[in-house]
């Protein structure tokens, strides 16, 4: 089954791989890093040619998958997730305007995202993995995520893999989201 194309990104590949080099490969302090993105983002001649090269590729990685790239300057980005405290990148499959919806249930990890599908709910699932490492969990729910019913996030970087303090980051930004 083929991917679900993702909306098209607001912002070119380049300046899309300097916001993900600022949040993912930096090792500025967080305060830095707010400041760099509460103001004009990162640029990609900020960091060196092959760190942007990297990231470019998993961009359209994720573009293959169907996964967008959005951060804290796009207008679908939570409102209810921005702050100094990030994150400034997320990772959306599926419709990305569902994220600052109401009436839409956040779900720390997909445990029970079955039964919130049978009840005809809209879901935003928060992943503790990034969205290069969920590629079964794309495929299985490409018709929900398709129809706008569904949207599987991550704030992690588009590569890693699941861990506990993964895992803690993720239950903290479900949290903020239901406020």
């Amino acid at each position: 089954m083929a991917a679900v194309p993702p909306e098209p990104p607001l912002l070119s590949d380049q300046d899309l791989a300097a916001w993900l080099a600022l949040v993912y490969r930096t090792a500025l302090p967080s305060a830095e890093v707010a400041r760099i993105a509460s103001g004009d983002g990162p640029k990609p001649g900020d960091f060196p040619p092959n760190v942007i090269e990297h990231e470019v590729e998993d961009l359209k990685a994720l573009a293959q998958l169907g996964v967008r790239v959005i951060t804290a300057k796009d207008p679908e980005f939570p409102g209810k997730l921005m702050g100094d405290d990030g994150p400034y990148v997320l990772q959306v499959a599926g419709r990305a305007g569902l994220l600052g919806e109401g009436g839409v249930r956040w779900l720390a990890g997909h445990r029970t995202l079955g039964e919130a599908l049978d009840r005809g709910e809209r879901v935003v699932v928060v992943l503790s993995k990034g969205l290069l490492n969920a590629k079964t969990m794309l495929r299985q729910l490409h018709d929900a995520l398709a129809d706008g019913q569904v949207a599987l996030v991550s704030a992690e970087p588009p590569r890693a893999a699941w861990n506990r303090l993964r895992d803690q980051r993720r239950d903290e930004l479900v949290a903020r989201a239901a406020r």
